[in-house]
């Protein structure tokens, strides 16, 4: 029953990823309200997976690394992926942007990386009972899953810093005559 929700998980998590991704090298429509919203998303699953770390054994005093990678990458998202986004005015009237993959693929591969390494490590009930196990692992699955947090804060990150810069980009499209 754990492995058919694990898997029942995992296939909406993908087609929600392909769909997102396939609108992102396409194109799609853009406002300030729905690149929180989806930024915030993004966020939140990162958070409840890489916070679930510090159950099975992770020391809490990472959470500065974990700080500085999500802070680091945000910076350098921001300064770097504004040449990849591209927005402009659809026939529809409204404004549409696409580019800015790469952090996508990083969050894409941390996000991946950490669920296959929560069900090699813990279980197939992963998932749903990472919260309040009591399960520890040992040293040499501790580091991986600290590496695997760190490239999945890499990747939030860097989503964070593209939204913000996709933000700035939109209101200078909008003030422009």
């Amino acid at each position: 029953m754990a492995s058919s929700q694990f898997l029942i998980f995992a296939v909406v998590i993908a087609i929600v990823l392909i769909f997102r991704f396939r609108r992102i090298l396409a194109g799609g429509p853009v406002s300030k309200n729905r690149i929180i919203i989806v930024t915030v998303s993004y966020f939140a699953i990162s958070m409840l997976t890489v916070f679930s770390s510090f159950q099975v054994g992770v020391s809490i005093w990472y959470i500065f690394a974990y700080a500085g990678v999500l802070i680091g990458s945000t910076y350098f998202s921001h300064k770097f992926v504004g040449n990849t986004i591209k927005i402009w005015k659809a026939e529809d009237g409204k404004t549409h942007a696409k580019g800015g993959s790469i952090p996508y693929i990083i969050w894409i591969v941390g996000l991946v990386s950490r669920f296959a390494l929560g069900y090699v490590f813990i279980g197939p009930d992963y998932f749903m009972t990472a919260y309040g196990t009591q399960k520890t692992l040992d040293t040499f699955a501790i580091q991986v899953t600290f590496v695997v947090d760190l490239i999945m804060m890499l990747g939030v990150g860097a989503l964070s810093g593209r939204n913000i810069q996709l933000i700035h980009k939109l209101k200078n499209f909008k003030t422009e005559p």
